[in-house]
């Protein structure tokens, strides 16, 4: 039996009072309610959810109290809301007047100025709200104009502020939430793990902190402890299923393969639709050399979801490997129809083609590939390769060419470069090319009697490995 609740009547009251505005607005006469009274409404409705009624109420309010200063704070709030801050900051002037020493209305003041991008003005007002609230409540302060700044778009402000709320009082679990997923989304993830800690070591018990903070782990690719994480959400919510499939997630990361797939298995009972899941058990398959298994979910996923592109390519990728050419090339076009923009699509396309034997098609695919991801050296080097192996040795200069001028730092690059200019005996060229990748990375000399056994009886070439080998 519930014991009796001092704040039991209170909250009856409150229910009580929404019941009868609710009547009067159906009734069409809306009653008489004090300031008190409205206040009450107002935020019992905000707290539901119901901003169209707590507007209303607003507005009810206002008609019969125009002059209430409560109601009228509570107008400025709404304008703010609905992002009108020149009206704002219009209204917020009689309270400027009024009351100059409170926290609240340089708060609001603030927004204002966020919402018309006026970043100095905003600044200056929260930092009055901040002196004026002092040290007793100036986590919250603190925290409420961190986030102003997340609805202006601006993070890094946000997590100051944060941050400064975190120094006054660092229990505060919405403070220490908050930092922990905006530092995660910043791309910190090792800020954001200290954050979810701090955190846990208070509350325990939250679900979605141990979640987020798996989520953290993976990205720093600590799988064990994001496989922790996530066990420890589903002890404290069974429900929560996107835990599982990150989970499922872990152990593939782990390569506990088998354990990965049960674990999807799992997830799939709850979520039997999702094509990702049938993906990443194929993926577990194809790392455990069982390619039929992975071609079979592989097929799923696309069953599932007919524009899955990973699925498509990843079963090109088997077909391959099988060296069925026609089957690999149907299934990555069809991925490339859906991400033509991939540039590993694209090049590993090119590959199968030359394995093909379809020099034409394969060359295509090379050019989009490295027209996608310039800065990729080995989709310039594996281009040049496959034109030097066709006898189009001047064709693979002219490639590599192309890339040196998008990899200035490339070693590799202008081995190969040096190789085939000495191959087609323009020495001074080679000779200028090699001279630059010594320069870069005496190391991978080698390479170059690799690509052009020949040079090694080239005296210029010893001539400028001497120079720059390294004096022990």
């Amino acid at each position: 039996m519930r014991e009796f609740d001092s704040n039991y009547a209170d909250q009856f009251d409150d229910i009580e009072i929404i019941r009868r505005f609710r009547e009067s607005l159906e009734n069409g006469h809306p009653g008489y309610y004090d300031v008190s009274d409205f206040e009450e409404i107002i935020d019992y409705l905000l707290g539901e959810g119901d901003f169209d009624m707590a507007e209303t109420a607003l507005q009810h309010g206002l008609d019969i109290h125009p002059d209430a200063l409560p109601l009228r704070f509570r107008f400025v709030q709404s304008l703010i809301n609905r992002g009108d801050a020149i009206s704002a900051l219009e209204e917020l002037g009689l309270f400027m007047h009024l009351d100059d020493q409170n926290p609240e209305v340089y708060l609001l003041k603030g927004t204002g100025h966020l919402i018309l991008e006026e970043e100095d003005e905003a600044r200056e007002a929260f930092e009055n709200a901040v002196e004026l609230t002092g040290d007793l409540d100036s986590d919250d302060i603190l925290y409420h104009i961190g986030s102003s700044y997340i609805t202006y778009g601006d993070q890094r402000t946000a997590i100051r502020y944060f941050e400064r709320a975190f120094s006054q009082n660092p229990e505060n679990e919405v403070v220490l939430y908050d930092l922990g997923y905006f530092w995660d989304q910043q791309g910190e993830p090792e800020k954001s793990i200290y954050y979810y800690n701090l955190y846990l070591d208070i509350d325990p018990f939250n679900a979605s902190v141990w979640f987020n903070l798996g989520i953290a782990y993976n990205r720093t690719s600590n799988y064990a402890k994001a496989l922790e994480a996530y066990d420890f959400t589903l002890v404290l919510s069974d429900s929560f299923f996107q835990a599982l499939f990150n989970k499922a997630n872990s152990l593939a990361n782990l390569e506990r393969y088998k354990e990965a797939i049960a674990t999807y298995r799992e997830y799939l009972k709850l979520d039997p639709d999702n094509d990702d899941a049938f993906c990443y058990m194929g993926e577990c398959y194809l790392n455990m050399g069982r390619n039929k298994m992975a071609l079979r979910f592989y097929q799923k996923a696309v069953t599932q979801n007919q524009i899955n592109d990973v699925a498509w390519f990843s079963s090109g990728l088997i077909y391959w490997m099988e060296r069925n050419y026609q089957e690999s090339i149907g299934m990555i076009n069809k991925a490339i129809t859906i991400d033509g923009d991939n540039p590993d699509y694209w090049f590993t396309l090119g590959r199968v083609l030359a394995e093909n034997n379809q020099e034409g098609e394969a060359r295509a695919a090379f050019k989009r590939a490295t027209a996608l991801d310039p800065a990729n050296s080995e989709m310039w080097i594996y281009f040049a390769e496959f034109l030097h192996s066709k006898g189009k040795v001047d064709d693979a200069i002219g490639i590599l060419k192309k890339g040196n001028l998008h990899n200035k730092n490339s070693a590799v690059i202008k081995y190969h470069l040096a190789a085939y200019l000495l191959e087609r005996n323009y020495e001074s060229e080679a000779v200028g090319q090699l001279e630059t990748a010594l320069k870069l990375d005496f190391n991978l000399h080698k390479g170059l009697f690799e690509v052009f056994p020949n040079a090694a009886q080239n005296d210029s070439v010893w001539r400028l490995i001497k120079a720059y080998m390294p004096h022990k």
